[in-house]
């Protein structure tokens, strides 16, 4: 027997020998192909009509990451090339390599080193075994094919014959019950993390384009310095990074703060080093953007170029895949959802439910506009606790916390369901509503005044409260919150006979 016939048979031995899960036992021997091999991915992937489907996946620390339920059609796929006798099975440096150096998934994934055989299932090819890294392989040779054939072979026994599984079925393998398990945020993040470490920036992100607002809304983000973009941070498209790089015909620039001087967006978070390319549907419309920055100047080549190019159609897909299975929403309705889902976790209080200081803001700066005309005046009313500290430094914090969530829950009580009701920070509270020439506004400021206290237990809270209004709709948002803060220390004066600030 020859070495290279030896070392999978004992292989193959150690995986029979181990317990567990069949999804355990297929790690394992994922694990051991990489060990034996020395890249960094592994993983089984099914053919599911058209699509090619991850089912399992094992990476390297700090390797490149393919998710299981990441999906893709199966023959634009370099298994489906090695499957289809294209491809040798074995590739040193995908790179220099005549038949897939321009490949999509090569450029996307960075791949250099790959191997890929077919895992048959029930007498037929039903997908393959893969392992791949992002250097060269220049030591694959027979020994590491006949490993991949004997983990190929292994695995084939766990999973069975799947001819007749139908998605849903239990005994499907994990992904390949249907695309809707391959869902965006598994597949983008890792997708994110490959484009920094591919591009050396300090921040990737995936935007997805609110129609209704024109705005980009950060989704996804991956970041080893803050560069101010959260998730769930909007940002106005005309104004946006993206919207001058796509703009300006290219996806990398490397002098920002020079070329684009007059950029708020870009003064505010540092950044001279920003790329950008679309994601669009399959008509060409703009579904978002894929993007990343950093704050020093990181040269960028074609080929990290070509990297945000191939994740971006990577993501295009997914979101494709997702439409399509959700064939009974529409594209539209389904990306406002999660715009929605993640402005409202953005712009919420965790702890009242209430606006935070984002929610205030942007709630305000689209009511200004409404006072154009009618005589309508803008009320807002600003509320602090009074002796708030002692109730933390005497009962604790959890006590406090509930004293916040019920004076929260007072505030929901007053006016009409399209009014602001917000919390600033600490324990200062705003209320604020756009009231029509014939409003009774002392009447709306005394409702707000008889909820300036919470009982708890025998501790009650009292609140001091100011109002400002104004019918210009030129106010400055940061000028009228103060106004009404001056109002509430000139309260908070009267009662509790306070001096006057420095």
């Amino acid at each position: 027997m020859t070495s290279a016939a030896a070392a999978p048979q004992a292989l193959t031995e150690v995986l029979r020998a181990g317990g567990g899960s069949v999804a355990e036992r297929v790690d394992r021997a994922l694990a051991l192909l990489l060990e034996q091999l020395g890249m960094q991915v592994s993983y089984v992937s099914v053919f599911r009509g058209d699509d090619r489907v991850v089912t399992h996946s094992r990476s390297v620390p700090h390797g490149p990451v393919l998710p299981a339920g990441t999906a893709h059609p199966v023959a634009e796929t370099l298994c489906h090339l090695v499957a289809t006798g294209r491809l040798e099975p074995l590739v040193a440096d995908a790179r220099r390599h005549p038949l897939i150096a321009s490949h999509p998934h090569t450029g996307a994934f960075g791949i250099r080193g790959y191997a890929s055989v077919p895992l048959r299932l029930g007498g037929r090819v039903a997908g393959a075994v893969c392992v791949a890294s992002t250097a060269p392989a220049p030591g694959l040779g027979a020994r590491d094919e006949n490993i991949l054939r004997a983990v190929a072979g292994h695995v084939a026994d766990l999973l069975g014959d799947v001819r007749d599984t139908e998605p849903g079925d239990p005994a499907a393998p994990p992904g390949a019950r249907s695309l809707a398990t391959a869902d965006l945020e598994a597949v983008t993040r890792p997708l994110l993390r490959l484009m920094q470490q591919a591009t050396g920036l300090e921040a990737t992100y995936l935007t997805l384009h609110d129609e209704a607002t024109d705005e980009l809304v950060v989704t996804y983000a991956d970041e080893t310095a803050d560069l101010g973009f959260a998730e769930g941070t909007s940002v106005s498209w005309p104004a946006s990074l993206c919207r001058r790089t796509i703009g300006g015909g290219g996806a990398c620039v490397t002098d920002v703060q020079e070329r684009w001087a007059d950029c708020a967006v870009a003064r505010q978070a540092g950044v001279n080093t920003w790329v950008s390319v679309p994601v669009r549907d399959h008509e060409g419309r703009l579904i978002g953007t894929l993007c990343g920055g950093s704050r020093a100047d990181v040269p960028l080549d074609g080929r990290a170029e070509s990297v945000v190019r191939g994740v971006a159609g990577l993501i295009a897909e997914q979101l494709a895949r997702e439409a399509a299975h959700l064939a009974a929403t529409s594209r539209a309705r389904d990306l406002q959802q999660r715009v929605e889902i993640l402005r409202d976790s953005a712009e919420r209080d965790p702890l009242t439910g209430l606006a935070n200081r984002a929610g205030i803001t942007r709630w305000m700066t689209a009511a200004l506009p409404r006072l154009r005309g009618d005589d309508r005046t803008l009320m807002v009313a600003f509320l602090d606790l009074d002796g708030f500290k002692p109730v933390n430094d005497t009962y604790g914090h959890a006590v406090g916390d509930e004293v916040l969530r019920l004076f929260g829950e007072r505030l929901q009580a007053v006016g009409r369901a399209e009014d602001l009701r917000g919390r600033l920070g600490g324990d200062e509270f705003v209320i604020a509503a756009v009231l029509p020439a014939a409003a009774d506004r002392h009447g709306w400021a005394s409702r707000v005044r008889g909820i300036t206290d919470v009982l708890l237990g025998d501790i009650r809270v009292t609140a001091s409260l100011g109002v400002a209004a104004v019918t210009d709709p030129a106010t400055d948002i940061g000028d009228l919150i103060h106004r009404a803060d001056e109002a509430m220390y000139r309260d908070k004066q009267q009662r509790h006979a306070l001096p006057a600030p420095c």
